[in-house]
């Protein structure tokens, strides 16, 4: 797995319909591990430089 710089992103802008799949997701995952997990949208602040 790469090593991201975080200071190239930030937190996504997304609708309320992408966060309630994306908390859907987390708990699917989360009972199919056993363990607690956070998904996180983010994009890249300038598009064109990544």
């Amino acid at each position: 797995m790469d090593n991201k710089m975080f200071s190239d992103y930030k937190i996504a802008d997304i609708t309320a319909t992408e966060e309630t799949e994306i908390s859907n997701l987390e708990i699917e995952f989360s009972s199919k591990a056993n363990k607690d997990i956070i998904l996180i949208a983010y994009e890249a602040k300038d598009k064109d430089s990544l």
